[in-house]
């Protein structure tokens, strides 16, 4: 085959990413784990997600998939440059909200757009803020993000928009039972390829060590029991002293200053005994505690 006759479409997204952004796509599973959570609390439903790999689409193809039912909202995620989308279908948001009231939530397909009731307004202002949650939340495995919406756009003026050719596409897909409810993440190329290396290679970092939690567990520690052994006492005597032991008889045992405590066969520390008000008692003396290193 001679090279030279081939015909390249720079216009396809294929030259622009030509690897896979693996992060991306762990990147897409956790916000939409962290979306779905937040929703569930916000309108008190129970959510499952599924989430796609990302894929690398034309804008004009994107705009087609949309169709001209879907609300689309433009978000800023600094310190990302530029803005991303979150796209959802007018028909979504009326399935969760009659979910919310009880119904069944079928998926009743728009043919055409029409406004979003009052209701659908408020709805969508809490898909929109946990949206908000899971794409923060997300975004920690690879640099803390801010996230703000920008503004609703007209999916009718978004085709003369100034857009790059190139976007790049996480779909998600709640669901309420057997219903799927598909909505969309859609970066801009350019907005994530100076991050092309991190969203590459995944970066292991020593996690934060969370202080609440270890604080919590120290105070339940406190509360956990232990078996406490120690022998205050031994001596040795023969079988045959043994067996003429009768009741009343005393056996002398040697005068015990220090015992070694102990729990399941650790030693924990010693300590003197002796009396106090007419009971055998140990008072610390040394801790046989582990040292940290």
């Amino acid at each position: 085959m001679d090279k030279s006759n081939i015909i390249y479409d720079f216009d396809s997204p294929g030259h622009k990413l030509n690897t896979r952004w693996p992060v991306l796509d762990l990147l897409s599973i956790d916000i939409a784990a962290s979306f779905s959570l937040a929703l569930a609390d916000k309108l008190q439903l129970q959510f499952d997600t599924d989430a796609s790999p990302s894929k690398c689409v034309k804008y004009s193809d994107c705009l087609e998939s949309m169709g001209n039912t879907c609300v689309v909202y433009e978000m800023s995620i600094k310190p990302l440059a530029g803005f991303a989308w979150f796209c959802m279908d007018t028909s979504i948001i009326s399935s969760i909200v009659e979910s919310y009231f009880g119904g069944n939530g079928n998926v009743v397909p728009l043919e055409t757009p029409r406004e979003l009731t009052r209701t659908e307004l408020r709805v969508l202002t809490h898909i929109t803020s946990a949206v908000q949650t899971g794409i923060s939340s997300g975004w920690e495995m690879v640099m803390p993000v801010d996230v703000s919406l920008s503004r609703r756009m007209d999916t009718s003026r978004l085709a003369n928009a100034a857009m790059q050719p190139v976007l790049i596409v996480s779909e998600m897909a709640l669901k309420l039972g057997e219903i799927e409810l598909p909505c969309q993440l859609v970066y801009p190329y350019e907005m994530l390829e100076p991050h092309s290396t991190r969203l590459q290679h995944e970066v292991t970092e020593t996690s934060r060590p969370d202080t609440g939690f270890s604080a919590e567990m120290k105070r339940e520690l406190m509360h956990c029991e232990i078996d406490l052994q120690a022998v205050l006492a031994e001596t040795q005597i023969t079988l045959g002293k043994l067996l003429e032991l009768k009741p009343g008889d005393f056996i002398p045992l040697r005068d015990v200053q220090n015992v070694s405590f102990k729990t399941n066969n650790m030693p924990l520390f010693d300590a003197r005994v002796g009396s106090s008000n007419g009971r055998v008692s140990a008072s610390l003396s040394r801790w046989h505690l582990p040292v940290a290193s």
